[in-house]
Parts: C-alpha cells; structure tokens; sequence
C-alpha cells in the first residue's frame, strides 16, 4: 500500500499540518485571545480613528491592566498617544473585557507593508515571519529537527533536496 501524499497544491501550513507539525496549545489560544482583543478594539475605536490606522493597529500585548497596540506608522503611534487618555477611557467604560486597563501602550512596527496587505486579504492575522536572520552556528532545537525530519519523509518528493534536509538534522 502506498504511502498518502499531501496535496502539491495545498498551502504551506497545509502541508506542516500532513507531517504533524501545529504551534503549541498555549501559543494558539494567545494567539487567539490577541486576535479576539484586536477585533474588539477595531469595534470600539471605528469612530474615533481613521481608517488607515484602524487597519494597521494589532493588539501584541495584553494584561489585566496593560495594553498595548501596535501601528504602521509614526505619525499614527504620535496620533494614538496624543488621544490616549480619551482612548483609555472609551476602552474602560464601554468594554468589559478592558474594564480594568490601567494603562495604553503603543507601538511602531516596521514591517508594516506585508501586514496590511494580508490583513486585507483575510480576516485575522498570520503570525508574520521575523526578518533577522539566526545565527548560523546555533544548533537546531529537537522540535525543529523533527519538523525537518516530518517535512522531507511527508511533503518533499525532490530526492535531493530529502537528502539536503536529512543531513541537515545530522549535522
């Protein structure tokens, strides 16, 4: 009996998922819970900020008494704390969930061209890619080398690049 191939044309995450690779439970129900806040934020601040910054602005940080939002721009993070007394208030009488905020943070992200085009294609956010590059000498955790090892067994059909990736986890 052969061996169940992944779809060629399924998307990447579709593909990880195959050769049972998922983010821990605890980073998806933050992720989650990040994700709900931002939609509720977008909901409470559609009438007092534009709508270019209301596209750009992502709830990254969330305590019981502190949170913080992340923005595109400059000029909309200066906007943001000139307000934010007012946005405070608004966040602590209309909203249960933010009833005990204390504290608004903002944030200036500099990658901010590759959020607002997905964020306009989908309705939640994906977990973005960080652009610094690892250091070369550090070794692979054993989670990574199992995904590696998961992703040439199930996904990889190109036999040299199978090799590549299994003497990469060797090394």
């Amino acid at each position: 009996m052969s061996k169940k191939q992944p779809n060629r044309l399924a998307q990447l995450i579709e593909h990880q998922a195959f050769a049972g690779s998922a983010l821990p439970s605890s980073l998806t129900h933050d992720l989650h819970r990040l994700i709900t806040a931002t939609d509720e934020i977008k909901h409470l601040l559609a009438e007092c900020l534009p709508e270019e910054i209301l596209s750009t602005c992502w709830v990254v940080g969330l305590t019981d008494t502190e949170l913080t939002l992340s923005v595109c721009s400059v000029t909309a993070a200066n906007h943001m704390r000139y307000l934010q007394k007012a946005y405070l208030e608004l966040l602590t009488n209309q909203s249960l969930t933010f009833r005990q905020l204390k504290e608004l943070r903002v944030v200036v992200v500099d990658n901010c061209a590759n959020k607002v085009a997905q964020s306009s294609q989908s309705s939640r956010p994906d977990v973005f890619k960080n652009t610094n590059k690892a250091n070369v000498n550090q070794a692979l955790s054993q989670n990574t080398k199992r995904t590696i090892a998961q992703a040439a067994e199930h996904v990889t059909t190109d036999q040299k690049l199978k090799n590549a990736l299994l003497r990469l986890i060797n090394d």
